[in-house]
């Protein structure tokens, strides 16, 4: 039987899950993602889950046709609220705004409790999602960019537990070459300069914010910098 063909984002995330025995992805939809793990002997077994029964009835289409039924657990609920979430070993959420990541993690205090393997690919609000993760004990080791359809995404692979040494998403996407660093940079400086004019317009900007945002650009900065050296 052939196997499942993933669109370079689903493929990102993919490619950041570890060999294990169980992997949960969160809001499955069509369950691509946990067929790709079963059929490529990443994984052992899946659990498929999402808050609406729709994507669930497609997840159990595409576990039938390639014939991983028996492989799957498909469970409808609201992000990791159901039994047995804590048997997966990873969790993939994919797709997800930013805000709704973090409502999900912050709702399953367990993650930290066992260092769980997460790995989360946001729809949006990234800067808010990487800054909520950096905030309430979670270490983000690995990121990867990659272009889906003329779009920009980024993947993250996190451990639900604080680190001795943290490191920015543009140190880690620094460190492998990202390909797609440069276009992130530029447009994270264009959106932290105008943070800083809407700031510089305000009353009474307090001086510790902007402090951070000038802290922050001088970082992007210097990243950029040392991008254009290894690509001149």
């Amino acid at each position: 039987m052939d196997h499942i063909r993933l669109s370079p984002r689903l493929q990102m995330v993919a490619d950041f899950v570890p060999p294990c025995a169980c992997a949960a992805d969160i809001g499955t939809d069509h369950g691509y993602l946990p067929v790709w793990l079963l059929q490529n002997g990443v994984i052992q077994s899946a659990i498929a889950a999402d808050i609406h029964a729709g994507p669930l009835a497609n997840a159990r289409q595409s576990a039938a046709a390639y014939d991983l039924e028996e492989h799957f657990r498909f469970v409808q609920a609201d992000g990791l609220q159901f039994s047995g979430a804590q048997a997966a070993d990873v969790i993939t959420i994919a797709g997800m705004g930013g805000e709704t990541i973090c409502a999900i993690l912050a709702a399953a205090p367990w993650l930290q409790q066992q260092g769980k393997q997460l790995v989360l690919q946001p729809q949006s609000k990234v800067t808010e999602l990487t800054d909520w993760l950096w905030h309430n004990g979670f270490t983000i080791v690995d990121a990867a960019l990659c272009r889906d359809a003329g779009k920009r995404y980024l993947a993250l692979r996190v451990l639900g537990q604080t680190a001795a040494q943290t490191y920015t998403v543009e140190q880690l996407l620094l460190w492998r070459r990202d390909p797609l660093l440069p276009e992130h940079l530029k447009e994270e400086i264009r959106r932290q300069t105008r943070a800083r004019a809407g700031m510089a317009h305000a009353k009474q900007t307090p001086t510790a914010e902007l402090a951070v945002i000038n802290a922050q650009l001088s970082q992007l900065q210097a990243c950029l910098k040392e991008v254009q050296t290894w690509q001149s």
